[in-house]
């Protein structure tokens, strides 16, 4: 293996996931030669670069906004009159309790002497030029002004001022700095997305690249919550474990099916599959829709020499419909019975003359037609409905 660059996207509070991916690396012994980042992701590539992963952790899981702005903590009308006022006069909210939080953390000297090289990209707010900076470009004393400018996300929050300069957001103009770490010697690239604003470019490197990003929504931008942190601390390790064939699944962290469940959850949804689509050939379509619209392998095509290829997607859009928690890793086995313990009233019970269980001919045609309109809820009822003719336990 080459030279890996690690590159890690903006995105404000999203930042958390790229700490899971980063401990799934270490895990996976993929240790990074080259770190660059924009935005959030230059502030958790330098805590990466210093080797500060049980800091990281530590941070984002007892971080809340007050940590990072200056916000107002009382709900007086005139404090908050003055705030915002504040707040537009100055171009964007105060992110001096960020300086802080970094101040805590950083260690300027252990960040200049890693072997890992560090990059960060920042904005130039008059020409809205993109600035590349290396760590030993940075004077001494003067990294966090460098962190806080590629993080300063206008218009929200204000620009940073170095040399005379306003300085905002890196991610405005190169949200995904590949790049730059080609450009400071990287020979395969490693990408972490988090769906920041900004421009992310093309990747035009020629690089080996593997670009690992999330199934789920990881929330707003500036709603810093602890809770929702340790949540995308746990996808960024799933996503990167599977990115890498640790784990299985689509929208779930999926051990190894050691009792065979898929196989047995395989033939019973292709055998409810197949009765329902024999009486209404269209819902075929429909639970292939249903899977795109939910981000999910389009087609459901078991074969003998694969019996349970594309089995697991029905269930996980089952499991996500219903609510499932994706922080907690699942075989297949316990993702049903979680996914089964989820409700009250059996989403299955939704269609019972598709199922056989009546024979209205006036009824068939009505739960047809909300199969087709509502795809999801339909392939959650084929799920439940399979599940019951399989054995849990």
């Amino acid at each position: 293996m080459g030279k890996l660059g690690l590159v890690l996207a903006g995105g404000g509070a999203k930042g958390s996931y790229q700490v899971g991916a980063y401990k799934a690396l270490l895990e996976l012994g993929l240790r990074p030669d080259i770190i660059t980042g924009a935005s959030v992701g230059s502030l958790n590539g330098a805590m990466f670069t210093m080797g500060k992963l049980d800091e990281a952790v530590e941070l984002w899981t007892s971080m809340d906004v007050h940590n990072v702005l200056e916000m107002p903590k009382s709900a007086d009308r005139q404090e908050l009159r003055d705030f915002f006022k504040d707040v537009v006069d100055s171009g964007g909210l105060d992110v001096e309790p960020l300086g802080d939080t970094i101040d805590k953390y950083l260690d300027e000297e252990l960040l200049r002497h890693s072997p890992i090289r560090f990059g960060l990209v920042m904005t130039v707010k008059e020409t809205l030029e993109s600035v590349r900076v290396q760590m030993e470009d940075i004077p001494q004393g003067q990294l966090k002004d460098y962190l806080l400018a590629s993080s300063a996300c206008f218009p929200a929050l204000r620009p940073r001022c170095i040399d005379g300069v306003d300085y905002i957001d890196g991610g405005w103009r190169d949200n995904m700095p590949l790049d730059f770490a080609a450009e400071l010697g990287a020979e395969e690239l490693i990408g972490i997305e988090i769906d920041g604003v900004g421009i992310t470019r093309p990747n035009n490197t020629g690089l080996p690249t593997r670009i690992i990003s999330c199934h789920w929504s990881l929330g707003p931008m500036l709603d810093f919550d602890k809770d929702r942190a340790a949540r995308n601390i746990a996808l960024g390790y799933f996503d990167t474990m599977r990115s890498f064939g640790r784990m299985g699944g689509t929208a779930y962290g999926i051990l190894p099916d050691s009792d065979d469940f898929l196989r047995k959850f395989a033939a019973a949804y292709q055998e409810v599959l197949s009765q329902v689509t024999a009486i209404a050939p269209e819902l075929k379509l429909a639970e292939s829709l249903a899977r795109q619209l939910a981000k999910f392998p389009p087609e459901f095509e078991p074969d003998p020499t694969a019996p349970t290829r594309g089995a697991l997607a029905p269930l996980e859009l089952a499991a996500e419909r219903m609510g499932v928690d994706p922080s907690i890793a699942y075989t297949p086995r316990t993702l049903a019975l979680t996914f089964l313990g989820s409700f009250d009233k059996d989403p299955a019970d939704r269609y019972p003359a598709l199922f056989g269980q009546e024979e209205d001919r006036g009824r068939q045609l009505g739960e047809r037609a909300m199969a087709a309109a509502a795809s999801e809820d339909f392939v959650t009822a084929l799920v439940s409905k399979a599940l019951s003719q399989v054995s849990l336990f």
